[in-house]
């Protein structure tokens, strides 16, 4: 293939037909299946698409589905919470695993944090060459399908930008035919990348109308809104906070951190003020609320999102998170670790980081005080002693310490029962999946009423945008921008959805700590720890998970802490930007190695 960014040229394309979201199947369903065994498949070219709004629709959904919104529908799906020190893998082979403590070098590359889908730029930027060509699509249906397939294009562009800092922006289809002087494309600058995403979207805004259907999976105004809303913040915190080191490539200069943060706030800002959008707040149950937001799909909180449906798109997400000693097969494959139970207060306003040292075989502890009175949203995310599901508690102690006649013993046996405990038999052990990791599972986004998951059986829908992410962006860039204010009414704004006590002043630092805790297990925290440029020091330690044993005659537990990971965590200076690796450089002689490899 000539030119680095392995594009399917124009040239190919035409050559090749293709068939498009499977276009050939939706034409022909009604058709007998007997009759289409014996025809040849009647397949559609490419340049056809745009005679159809069907085909033209078809074209589009295969753009929205190749963005891949959502990484996979297995174990990845928790590989970029892993690599933000949330969770990690149930077992050593899993990728969560691998990314989280593999080198990043340009002999092994960016690995599974990866972004680099030119091929779907090309077929962005051929329909946007080509649809106003059209003979036959309404003027108004064109300029519609051209405005999300720039906001496609413009998030794709973000996903990069955000791993690599400047990357190439080819913005019409290559042609083999092209001198390689145009196929062998050098980089853009991180600065330009981001003026472009701004430039992009703020062009498209005015061709949505006010109506909601970003919930449904289809761009509309709000969601262009909360593409700025993050992309501007990234690039804000990027100028602010970043050394300013450049190779002409990564790097945006300090003076316009201001600028990036006042085009977050605005975009924010028109989100909250248009009244479209709430918090979800809708039962006396804090912990039932927050976790609805997450299996309720198309609720008022989402923006926009990527939508699954059991078996026809479906996922794993029960299948694989549901603890053992319930119906999936294969459970208890997303253990948390500690790190993140100490971002969690206490409703009553106490620090969820306890001191380390007091966790030792000589001091027991109220588990209903250690796990049950901390942050709704912590017992809404994480499966941990005793947490009631699906009419059972979920059990991960190791050991129950007992009386027998008067000498003291341990039971590490499944099987063996010594009392009840609401009305539950408690195990003198819980099932070894779930203790063996961390003691500690991810309950986000898991579904109750998955009584029997199966593979691809999970239909929640992923959540790329949803309006606490919006106050939260909204705070911080208010902060940056010295509107405390403001900032304070956004963060109380989503504390009071979970009754946690509300701040009377505020920091940058109570700002960041929240985004944590409620965008917790969504894919946030490794690039805003990059962002703010905290990965060296939050992402390189040894992480740890926790072993529980029940002492039978207190009704107390003993924790004490282990490793969770067999090696130590270590995040260099240079990975704020990820490596090309040695093929994709061997592509493009233009191509630019990013600092440091």
């Amino acid at each position: 293939m000539i030119g680095f960014v392995k594009q399917i040229t124009l040239k190919e394309m035409k050559m090749k037909k293709i068939s498009i979201l499977s276009v050939f199947a939706i034409l022909t369903f009604a058709t007998s299946c007997v009759e289409e065994l014996t025809k040849q498949p009647d397949f559609i070219s490419e340049n056809q698409v745009f005679e159809d709004p069907n085909l033209t629709n078809s074209y589009v959904a295969n753009l929205y589905q190749r963005i891949g919104f959502q990484r996979g529908v297995n174990v990845s799906m928790a590989t970029k919470n892993a690599v933000g020190g949330e969770n990690i893998g149930f077992a050593p082979w899993q990728e969560p695993n691998g990314t989280s403590t593999r080198q990043f070098t340009e002999v092994t590359g960016p690995g599974a944090l990866d972004e680099w889908d030119y091929n779907v730029v090309r077929d962005m930027n051929y329909l946007l060459e080509n649809i106003t060509e059209s003979e036959t699509l309404d003027e108004q249906f064109v300029e519609e399908k051209i405005s999300e397939v720039k906001f496609l294009r413009a998030f794709e562009y973000f996903e990069m930008v955000k791993r690599f800092g400047g990357v190439p922006l080819v913005l019409e289809v290559q042609s083999a035919d092209q001198p390689e002087e145009e196929l062998y494309v050098s980089r853009n600058s991180e600065e330009e990348v981001y003026d472009f995403i701004y430039s992009e979207t703020q062009e498209i805004l005015a061709n949505f109308d006010d109506s909601k259907t970003g919930a449904g999976g289809k761009v509309d105004k709000y969601t262009v809104l909360m593409l700025q809303s993050r992309a501007m913040l990234y690039a804000a915190s990027i100028a602010k906070y970043g050394d300013g080191s450049s190779n002409g490539v990564v790097g945006i200069p300090s003076g316009r951190a201001a600028e990036f943060f006042q085009k977050s706030y605005d975009a924010s800002k028109q989100i909250i003020d248009s009244g479209m959008f709430r918090l979800i707040n809708d039962g006396e149950d804090k912990v039932a609320n927050y976790a609805s937001i997450f299996v309720n799909d198309g609720n008022d909180e989402t923006i926009f999102a990527e939508v699954f449906e059991p078996f026809l798109k479906g996922h794993d997400w029960d299948h694989l998170a549901i603890p053992a000693g319930f119906n999936a097969t294969w459970n208890s494959n997303f253990p948390v670790l500690y790190e993140m139970v100490e971002l969690f207060d206490f409703t009553d306003g106490r620090s969820g980081m306890i001191d380390r040292s007091l966790f030792t075989n000589s001091t027991e502890w109220d588990i209903n005080d250690f796990f049950g009175n901390r942050d709704p949203r912590f017992r809404a995310a994480v499966f941990y002693q005793g947490t009631p599901f699906q009419g059972k508690k979920v059990y991960f102690h190791s050991a129950t310490i007992y009386d027998d006649n008067g000498t003291m013993k341990e039971s590490t046996s499944e099987g063996q029962t010594f009392t009840t405990i609401d009305g539950e038999s408690f195990p003198g052990a819980a099932p070894r999946r779930n203790r063996v990791n961390t003691g500690l599972l991810l309950r986000k986004r898991v579904d109750d009423n998955a009584l029997t998951p199966q593979y691809g059986s999970s239909g929640q829908d992923f959540i790329v945008y949803r309006y606490a992410e919006t106050l939260l962006n909204y705070a911080e860039a208010a902060m940056e921008l010295a509107k405390a204010s403001e900032a304070m009414d956004a963060i109380n704004q989503i504390r009071d959805r979970v009754s946690m006590p509300l701040f009377e002043s505020i920091t940058l630092e109570d700002i960041r700590h929240e985004r944590q805790v409620e965008l917790c297990f969504e894919e946030h925290r490794y690039f805003d720890l990059v962002r703010w440029r905290l990965a060296e020091e939050k992402l390189s330690l040894r992480t740890q998970g926790i072993i529980l044993k029940y002492n039978l005659e207190t009704d107390k537990y003993v924790i004490t802490l282990k490793n969770a990971e067999n090696q130590i965590r270590v995040f260099e200076p240079n990975r704020y930007y990820l490596p090309f690796g040695i093929n994709r450089l061997a592509d493009n002689s233009n191509l630019v190695q990013n600092p440091g490899y």
